[in-house]
Formats: structure tokens, sequence, C-alpha cells
């Protein structure tokens, strides 16, 4: 028998080693890994969140939406832990704020394709969109979302899920829907022809089968014939699963043309969904639907209150967000007047109209003032502010036991360290600093002020 020498003993040795040390060091990758969450966004109380199977979780505290490394989406609630899947969509239904998480494929007109990912923010339905989230997977969002036949009427959103011979399953937070007839939906904004999987803005089809793919594989002949004399839909629901049947099938005479000549009537609509405010802008979200260009023009006239001065601001169709940042001071009210013109297709003339009208007032900026040590007469003090406007100066008084014994202009700048000395101050003397006249640019913002006081 052969022996193995101490040469041949050191080397198995340093390969069984290395082989242990490599199988411990890929067991704590793998676990590493495997336990690291990606990602986690906080859901707020009153947020419904729908589950893998589309069933509804409402929150009446706050909970997280984490992911692990599979990318799947799960929420914890509760000390519970609900699947969510590869997307997920919650609704808050305080707010009308519709958060998406995981990758989704916005389509606008002209087949112009936004990939978002993470968490995705909708103020509100107003703010129309359309998604695809993957094969035969789409959400929709509007204020008001309908089916061409009438027999569906519902708002804010609608997930919309197809199997492969082109039958739809409806949910949102008011119902839960099976379709087993060609069903198109019609929003503010477009037309979903469900089973051709066909996008329509004004006139322009997008095809969404050639966005990331598809396996529907419809022909007019697959679709299941009417069931419960319901003219091809069943299961109405309250969004959670318990069904019911659908009533009121009269309206399925008008047939879809009523509806799409009603769409028609309201080509043109404008809406202002929010104005907010900070110290330093004016933020407005809005919505312009015009399919047919009948707009001339959507802009708004916004003056500062005690001026004569109007400024107009022309609003950009394909955008919903605008934010006004010049010449906009602190503590002051705006009034905005939001008009659209177009020409009058009788008499050949523009018209001018009236949208809406707001009333705003920017916020104040923070501004605080204290005394941080004193010495012989000396006072050093701080002047800080939450750098929200470009404060730049402002009038310091100081008053010792009532008596005025300094008045000063200083500069400021953000944090701003300065000293003052004087020289009859005694001991227990009450001493008062009051920072006014606080200017920004040049212009004194209106009821800024900061005051400390101290016994010397």
């Amino acid at each position: 028998m052969r022996k193995y020498d101490i040469k041949n003993k050191r080397n198995i040795g340093i390969i069984v080693g290395i082989s242990v040390l490599i199988v411990i060091m890929f067991s704590l990758v793998i676990r590493l890994f495997l336990n690291t969450d990606r990602m986690e966004f906080t859901v707020d109380s009153g947020t419904l969140v729908f589950d893998k199977d589309k069933s509804i979780i409402k929150l009446d505290d706050k909970g997280i939406i984490k992911t692990k490394w599979n990318k799947e989406y799960y929420l914890i609630y509760n000390k519970k832990n609900y699947e969510l899947g590869n997307t997920a969509i919650s609704y808050n239904e305080n707010t009308g704020e519709i958060k998406l998480y995981g990758r989704y494929y916005e389509i606008g007109s002209g087949e112009e394709i936004k990939v978002t990912n993470d968490e995705t923010v909708i103020k509100n339905s107003a703010l129309t969109k359309f998604y695809k989230l993957a094969d035969r997977k789409y959400l929709v969002i509007d204020k008001e979302i309908k089916s061409s036949d009438g027999l569906l009427s519902t708002t804010d959103f609608l997930m919309v899920d197809l199997d492969k011979v082109g039958n739809a399953t409806f949910t949102n937070h008011k119902i839960s829907l099976k379709s087993f007839s060609e069903t198109v939906i019609v929003t503010s904004n477009y037309t979903f022809d469900i089973a051709n999987e066909i996008l329509t803005y004004g006139s322009d089809k997008i095809d969404l089968k050639k966005i990331i793919g598809s396996s529907n594989t419809y022909t007019k002949e697959d679709l299941v014939p009417e069931i419960n004399g319901n003219d091809g839909v069943t299961n109405l629901g309250d969004g959670g699963g318990n069904d019911q049947n659908l009533e009121g099938n009269d309206v399925q005479g008008e047939g879809n043309g009523t509806v799409i000549e009603e769409i028609k009537k309201a080509s043109k609509n404008t809406s202002i969904i929010a104005v907010t405010s900070s110290a330093s802008k004016i933020d407005i979200d809005y919505v312009v639907y015009d399919p047919y260009h009948e707009y001339t023009s959507v802009y708004m006239e916004v003056s500062r209150a005690q001026s004569n001065s109007v400024q107009t601001i022309y609003l950009n169709s394909n955008e919903t967000n605008y934010v006004i940042s010049n010449d906009i001071f602190p503590n002051t009210e705006y009034h905005i007047v939001f008009k659209c013109s177009y020409i009058d297709l009788d008499s050949g003339e523009e018209v001018r109209e009236t949208i809406d009208t707001v009333n705003i007032r920017t916020k104040m900026p923070s501004l605080s003032l204290k005394v941080t040590s004193t010495s012989f007469g000396n006072i050093t003090y701080q002047v800080s502010t939450d750098n929200s406007y470009p404060i730049t100066s402002g009038t310091l008084v100081v008053t010792v036991n009532g008596v005025e014994k300094s008045r000063t202009e200083i500069n400021i700048n953000g944090n701003t360290i300065g000293n003052l000395y004087i020289d009859d101050i005694k001991d227990n003397d009450i001493v008062e600093l009051r920072l006014f006249n606080v200017k920004a640019i040049g212009n004194v913002i209106n009821d800024l002020s900061a005051r400390t006081s101290f016994k010397y």
C-alpha cells in the first residue's frame, strides 16, 4: 500500500481547507442575498392595498411595503406579511393618491412609453394615465371609467387582466367583475379595446401587443357567449370578492354610438387639480384634454395682492404640472385666473373663457433669534433661517429693562453669528433682542420677526 508523504498530506490539507472556506463564504453570500431587503416604502393609514390575489387589505394604521431578492413585493401590517406580487398598487381613500410599486410601462399618445420603477406616486385620478404591467395585464387611471356599452361604470383606477382568448377580469376598490364579451373601456383621454389590446388616443391607435409582447390569441370566435342572461357580464362585486348579479341591462339599447358621441361633445376639457404654495413658489397640477387640438391656448393670469401687474403664463397641454417661481414673495396673497381660448366655429372669432379662479397665500419662512453667550457687556447672538427663501437683512434692536440701547442693520445669510456690546449693562438686567424689518432682495417680508430675552 502506497503511503502519503508529508508534502502530499500538506497539499491535501490545503485543498480541503480552501474547499471548506469556499463553501462557508458561498453560504454566507447566499444567506446575505436572501435576507437583504432591496426597498422599503411607508404606507399611510387609510390606504387600500391589493394582495397577489387582488383581495383588499385596508390599513387603519401605517404599514410598510418591502421587496426581497426575488423582487416580489410584500406588505408588513399588524405584524403580518401579505404577498403582493412583482407589482403592487395602493389607493388612499382620504387623499385620492394612487401609488404603484414595481416596473410599469406608462403609454401616452404617439406611442410615447415611459418606464417607471420602484414607487410611482399619482396625486389624483384626474391625472389620466394608462399602464401596461406585464403580458395581458393593464392599469387604467381616470376620474371616470366606463365601458362603451354602459355596463361598467367606476372611478379612479381599474386593473385589467386578460386571459389568452380575450376575456377580461376587472378589479378596483369598488368592483370585481368578469367579462365574457368584447369590452371597450372609455376614459376622458383614450379608449381601450381590451380583447384586441388596442389603445386609442384621438386618431392615434397603439398596438399594445408590440409593447413587451403578448400571449393573447383572441379571435372573434374565442369569447365565451352570454352567461346568466346578463349580456356577457357576470360577478359584479364590492372589490372584496362578494359576487352579485349585474342589473340595469336596459342601458344597452343606447349602444356604443351614444357613449362615443357623449365623449366627443366633451372633447376639450381642462381641470385644475391642485394649487399649493411654499415660501418661494406656487405649484399647480392641471390636466388639459384636447384630442382634436381645439384650444388655441390655455394660460393663467397671475397677480400679486395690491399690485396692478399681471403675469400671463401659457400652459403646455402635454404636461400636468407648472411651478411659478419668478417674483414669488413670502407671506403674500396671489390671485390666479385660469383661462383658455378657442375659435368659435359659427362666428370664426376667438373666444376666451375663464376655467377657474384661485386665491392662494405663500408660506412664511422660518426665522429664529437666540443668544449664545454673554461676557462683560458682550452679547453673541445667532440668527437662523430654513433657507426656504433668501433672507438678506433685518433691523436688530436691543433693549435693557425696556430702554432701547442699540439699533443695527445686520446682514443675514442662513445661520448668522453676530456680536453686540452694551457698555452699561448690569447683573439681573432684563435684556431683549428683537429682529424686524426683515428683508429679502431689498423688500420687507410682511409680519416676519423674531425676538428673545434673558436676565443678564
